[in-house]
This record gives C-alpha cells, sequence and structure tokens, in this order.
C-alpha cells in the first residue's frame, strides 16, 4: 500500500501560504521589537533622570555641570561635568564612568539607547557610549567661540535644584535623545524664546528620531515622555553649524522644545 504525502503542488500552496503569512506577521514583529527597544530607552532616561535629581540632593543643591569647550573642531565636555569628552570621538567608556552622574547609576548601558546603530568615527565596529545630551538651560557653560558661550551669563541658565523647582519641573525637559549627527558633547544647545525672542529660528542641536519619527524626553520632576515629531528630519549643516527651519513643522517641534526651557517666574 503506498503511503499518502504532499504532491508537488500542495507542497507548492504550502510555502505560498507561509510566506504569505510570514510577509504579514513581520511587520507587527517589527513594531514589537521597535516599541521593546522604544521602552527600554525610556527606562535608560527615567535612570538618568534620577541620577540626576539624586546628585543635587547630594551635592548642596547644584545641578550636575556640564561644561564644555571647543578642542581643535569638536567640542569636549570637561572634568567635573555629568559625562566627559566627545561621544562622535570616545573609543572607550572611560569617559562615561569619569562623569559625575556615573556614581548614582553605576552603568554604562543606560546612557546609549538600544535603538541607536551610530558608531565611532573612524571606528564602524565600535558602537558610540551615549546617544542623550541634557539642555544648555541647565548648569551649562560653554567655551565654543559661537553665540552659544552667553549662557555662561544668563539667568535662565539654572544651575540649582530649587530653581527648577520654583519653574515647573513638570515642563522643564533634562535629557533628550540627541540625532547622531550633532550629538557630541553633553549639552544639546538650543536657543530659547525667552531669552532671544526676536532670533530667527534655527536648530543647533537636533533631537533623535529614532522611536517611529519620534524621540524620548526625560523632564525635571522624573517623568519620561515619548515626543512625537512633526516634521521628517533631514540635516544640513551650515554656518557655524546651524540647520535652518524648512517647514512649519519643523518649526513646530522646534517650539515643542523651546516650551520646555527655563522661563522667568
Amino acid at each position: 500500500m503506498r503511503t499518502a504525502g504532499f504532491t508537488l503542488l500542495e507542497l507548492l500552496v504550502t510555502i505560498t501560504v507561509l510566506a504569505l503569512l510570514a510577509a504579514l506577521c513581520l511587520p507587527s514583529l517589527s513594531r514589537a521589537s521597535g516599541e521593546a527597544r522604544a521602552t527600554r530607552c525610556q527606562n535608560n532616561l527615567k535612570q538618568l533622570q534620577f541620577g540626576w535629581w539624586l546628585y543635587a540632593e547630594e551635592n548642596e543643591n547644584c545641578l550636575p555641570p556640564n561644561r564644555a569647550r571647543r578642542q581643535q573642531f569638536e567640542m569636549v565636555n570637561l572634568k567635573g561635568s555629568w559625562v566627559m569628552g566627545n561621544t562622535k570621538l570616545d573609543q572607550r567608556d572611560a569617559n562615561i564612568r569619569a562623569g559625575v552622574l556615573y556614581a548614582e547609576l553605576n552603568s554604562i548601558e543606560v546612557y546609549r539607547c538600544p535603538s541607536d546603530k551610530s558608531t565611532v568615527e573612524g571606528h564602524p565596529s565600535l558602537a558610540r557610549t551615549r546617544s542623550y545630551s541634557i539642555s544648555l538651560w541647565l548648569n551649562a557653560e560653554l567655551d565654543s567661540g559661537t553665540a552659544a558661550d552667553q549662557i555662561n551669563d544668563v539667568d535662565l541658565n539654572l544651575c540649582k535644584l530649587s530653581q527648577v523647582e520654583a519653574n515647573d519641573p513638570s515642563r522643564i525637559w533634562v535629557f533628550i535623545e540627541e540625532h547622531e549627527q550633532t550629538i557630541d558633547d553633553g549639552v544639546f544647545v538650543i536657543g530659547s524664546n525667552t531669552y532671544a525672542p526676536e532670533a530667527p529660528a534655527f536648530w543647533v542641536s537636533v533631537p533623535a528620531d529614532r522611536h517611529r519619527n519620534g524621540g524620548n524626553l526625560a523632564f525635571a520632576d522624573g517623568h519620561v515622555f515619548r515626543q512625537p515629531w512633526r516634521a521628517s528630519r533631514f540635516i544640513s549643516s551650515y554656518n557655524g553649524g546651524k540647520t535652518p527651519i524648512t517647514n512649519a513643522n519643523d518649526r513646530a517641534d522646534l517650539e515643542v522644545l523651546q516650551r520646555g526651557l527655563p522661563t522667568h517666574p
């Protein structure tokens, strides 16, 4: 008696059905994987934000410093800052460990978004150590040779936790995912329309858009929010690193971040 089996036609039909099912399932699996990475990114930011707050509690109300200086053609965070060095160039994690926040966290992994695929310049096999920066307007000190150095003498540059608490900490963002093309030192440089309301709008640092055209922000009160961006951002730096506002959606995204900067009480 002959054992029943698949005919060639039945086998081809089965393979076709399986291929169609795989095609239908793969986008869902990809989205689920992306959501998991976005959640891990948010957890990283929650830990960083807690470390930032804990540092201030343990250091007489002073916020973690964010001191950067231009060295030749690059901006580098200096000793005593929340991180040191320049993540585009750092080949090891020593500059993460040397930052004042590391003692509060004792983790290298929380400094990098799992969706960040960027690598060290000149070393394509080395992943960068950091995906996040801190707002220019929170205890920054710059020596860049640009207009951003005005931050050193501006009262809107908050240096104390008590100043942040008086400025509505649920509104003030601290950490931000920065785009891999602009991240370098630990400072996210952004103009304030409170400090210079007549200044033209442009990007210097640019937010990342790794999570379905959105990026995560950590706020001073401890909450983390995934901000959906309205614009699909194309970066073309010019004139000292400034990137022009290209359309109404781009401007709206900038204004979202500007609303989260310190204002006068």
